[in-house]
């Protein structure tokens, strides 16, 4: 159903006769009631009401259970009968605002509906906002006089969950914005409970159920069988076993009992869903039974779904409301061939490829795309695990997403989804965050709303009279993303940001910010809030610093000159960062905030502004060759760190020195001794491309030398990997070129080996693998 709420500021206020008076000059006219038999969060609809009214008029409202006069009424109630509203059949969550003679009807169903009803009349027909959990809007009204109403709405998506809200705040930013999870912090039982999960976990419970360490001795066969041998650290469980089948369903059956109890001494709504699937990393088992299921089904989702369907039927009969949620995730991403999920099973589908700068029905999002309607057809309830964040450091460069926004949840709606998930963590340096959740609340809610006006009205109440350049600054980032595209996927690194974020677009986006900061330079409050926002263009301008340089370089220009100040900028992301550390984090993160900041201004103000070509390619045009040197590179936990290194034509390198300070037993040298492997890897289709190896006979000397990988098509999500480890990535899509996508590449590398265990390497030497940098040349 979509909501009914898109004229309603047509006709929010009126002096009509017929209007009906909440406030006059200052004063209550309306009394406010509410049930004794009220839920808690009826009760607290009703005073949520009396504080805003109140603060809307500068006086007092109280709520009783009984009045005279023109009256509020908040939850079932003998008027709302007489309306002809039946409370008991409402949706949990739909909600009802109608006047009735000189009575005003607030009521919903049970558990959220009247609440929202509340939260509705006070946003979208008074005007009051809460942008953030810590920023509200409520006009002033000393005279609140309302037209006749009749609105009637309910959620278009079920289930509307932010990971994570980080308000600390019990659930009230969430359920005013009529979310109904928040992450992995309940909501409390006023702000009407949530679509919460049931212990142990919402997700990865494999292990949380049976843990390696207290099971794995006595019981190795309830777990992976790998190469004949029973493993159990990073991998997973043998899901046909039937003893451990029988088990799990037990305490399964614990848990339920366990949550029900609880919900009952608290009030809040009991969990609904249990989550059982698989531990966040593979190692399926390759035992005859598990493989059987899994050949038969043509997906690891074979034998995943035929193990949860047992737990679903096991647990049916006795609690009809319980549903179990699994993942359909990496290895089980593909749905099975034959197998259907229960009807009292849910499937959380995870988007871990696609371009999130795009919508779902994109060309390139197709592989997605076709794993969303495949389970769509045989999945009674589906949900998709979505990510608003990448987890390639740096993270919370400028991601334009919000407009895909409306486009992807009316596709989910419309193809069998029940509700999203979405991964949006990094409360203070992830990208206009405050923008995109507030974004996600109401889209997630109804996705057909008008989506410009939604935006107008964030950007002009949350940042005031830096509203319209906020807007500029929007457009220009998603017309950026058009005319130069780049895979952005929850691994996507710095290099692919720069895909877009050019030496142009910075500086005008710069511009746009200095306008915006001028706007509301007497308003401190609007003017740290257009700082923030202001945040991942900063950080993005002094990481892409080299590369923004080397652009002006091109033009003819020299570097000193270039129409940009790195350390100022630096200096004010640095303050802006420090400003929100007290108000985004809780105390025990300040420490660690602060030193997180002062570690990546050192890491990118220390390295130097401008590094020459390749002298290997100084005669060819500057167009063909793409530089890309170790600072644009993904490390994995920084094992390869970036260091300088005075034989590095650039200046620096990633140096991977053995033994590894970081992950010392899975590092080991014997691992990495030449032959070394390097490739291309596909993150769009989930393939590799190519590969090639340095073998000990291709190292010319000691010292740094040109390696060549061959010559090679790319792709918009390609990235370059180093060693068997892959914990070099290097994201390659500025070289591609959507205009020419048939263009070849020859690929190289500049490395360095050294120490005993690599040829010519000196005995007093270390050991360690150095890459410099890496040059792709287009081919003729």
């Amino acid at each position: 159903m979509r909501l009914a709420v898109a004229a309603l500021t047509l006709f929010a206020f009126t002096t009509s006769a017929q209007a009906l008076t909440i406030a006059r000059d200052g004063a209550p006219v309306a009394a406010i009631v509410v049930s004794p038999e009220a839920t808690v969060a009826e009760q607290h609809a009703a005073a949520e009401l009396a504080d805003y009214f109140g603060q809307m008029a500068g006086c007092a409202f109280t709520v009783g259970d009984t009045a005279d006069g023109p009256t509020v009424y908040v939850g079932p109630s003998a008027a709302a009968t007489a309306a002809g509203i039946d409370a008991d059949a409402l949706g949990d969550e739909e909600w009802i605002v109608r006047t009735v003679g000189d009575d005003l009807i607030v009521i919903g169903g049970r558990p959220r509906g009247s609440l929202y009803a509340a939260y509705h009349l006070l946003e979208d027909v008074l005007g009051v906002h809460w942008w953030n959990p810590w920023a509200e809007t409520v006009p002033e009204r000393p005279t609140i006089e309302l037209a006749d109403l009749d609105l009637h709405g309910e959620p278009v998506l079920q289930y509307r969950d932010i990971y994570r809200i980080y308000g600390y705040d019990e659930g009230r930013f969430a359920a005013r914005n009529r979310l109904n999870r928040m992450g992995d912090p309940p909501i409390a039982a006023r702000y009407g409970g949530g679509m919460n999960y049931g212990p142990p976990y919402h997700v990865h419970t494999f292990y949380l159920y049976f843990r390696p360490a207290e099971y794995f001795a006595d019981h190795p066969e309830w777990y992976s069988l790998i190469e004949g041998e029973r493993r159990a650290e990073h991998h997973q469980l043998c899901l046909t076993n039937e003893e451990l089948r029988q088990e799990y369903l037990r305490k399964l059956r614990e848990f339920i009992a366990q949550t029900k109890a609880e919900a009952e001494q608290t009030g809040a709504p009991a969990p609904r869903v249990y989550s059982i699937s698989q531990n966040d990393w593979g190692g399926q088992c390759q035992c005859e039974n598990c493989q059987a299921i899994a050949q038969r089904e043509g997906s690891e989702a074979g034998p995943l779904l035929d193990f949860v369907n047992y737990m679903a039927d096991g647990i049916a009969e006795d609690h009809p409301e319980i549903y179990i949620s699994t993942l359909a995730y990496q290895y089980t991403q593909a749905p099975p061939q034959h197998i259907k999920p229960r009807d009292n099973v849910i499937i959380r589908l995870c988007d871990t490829t696609s371009n999130f700068t795009e919508p779902i029905t994109a060309e390139m999002n197709k592989p997605f795309h076709d794993f969303l309607l495949s389970w769509a057809q045989i999945a009674k309830n589906l949900r998709i695990w979505d990510y608003a964040v990448t987890y390639a450091d740096p993270r919370g460069l400028p991601k334009p997403t919000v407009h895909t926004y409306a486009a992807d949840y009316q596709f989910y709606a419309e193809n069998n989804v029940e509700g999203v998930f979405t991964e949006l963590e990094y409360p203070l340096k992830a990208d206009v965050r405050d923008f995109k959740v507030w974004m996600m609340c109401k889209l997630l809610e109804d996705p057909y709303a008008d989506q410009d006006a939604l935006v107008t009205t964030f950007t002009d109440g949350f940042y005031g009279a830096a509203g319209p350049m906020f807007r500029e600054y929007i457009a220009l980032r998603d017309a950026a993303v058009k005319a130069r595209p780049s895979h952005i996927s929850m691994s996507a690194s710095l290099q692919a940001v720069a895909t877009y974020m050019t030496l142009d677009v910075i500086t005008q986006a710069q511009a746009i910010f200095d306008r915006a900061e001028a706007a509301v330079a007497d308003d401190a409050e609007m003017l740290q809030r257009v700082r923030h926002a202001r945040l991942s263009l900063d950080r993005a301008t002094v990481m892409l610093w080299r590369q923004l340089t080397k652009e002006w370089v091109a033009r003819g220009n020299t570097p000193d000159t270039i129409p940009l100040d790195r350390d100022a900028v630096a200096a004010r992301y640095a303050d802006t960062w420090r400003a929100e550390i007290a108000r985004r984090l809780p105390e025990a993160q300040h420490a660690q905030s602060a030193a997180e900041l002062e570690s990546e201004q050192v890491r990118y103000t220390s390295l130097p502004a401008y590094i020459a070509p390749a002298e290997k390619f100084a005669d060819l045009p500057p167009e063909r060759v793409h530089d890309f040197t170790a600072d644009m590179m993904r490390n994995w936990k920084n094992i390869v760190q970036v260091v300088r290194d005075e034989e590095a034509e650039s200046g620096i390198a990633g140096r991977l020195q053995f033994p590894t300070e970081i992950d010392t037993e899975k590092q080991p040298l014997d691992r990495y001794v030449l032959p070394m492997p390097w490739g291309l890897y596909d993150v769009r289709n989930k393939t590799g491309r190519a590969s090639a190896t340095i073998k000990p006979e291709d190292v010319p000397g000691p010292g740094y030398h040109w390696y060549n990988m061959g010559s090679f098509e790319i792709g918009p999500s390609y990235y370059l990997y180093f060693f068997w480890s892959w914990i070099i990535q290097l994201d390659i899509d500025a070289a591609w070129d959507d205009e020419n996508p048939d263009q070849k590449f020859d690929i190289w590398a500049r490395i360095k080996f050294e120490g005993p265990a690599f040829p010519h390497g000196d005995e007093a030497d270390a050991n360690a693998i150095s890459v410099e940098r890496v040059v792709l040349v287009e081919a003729e």
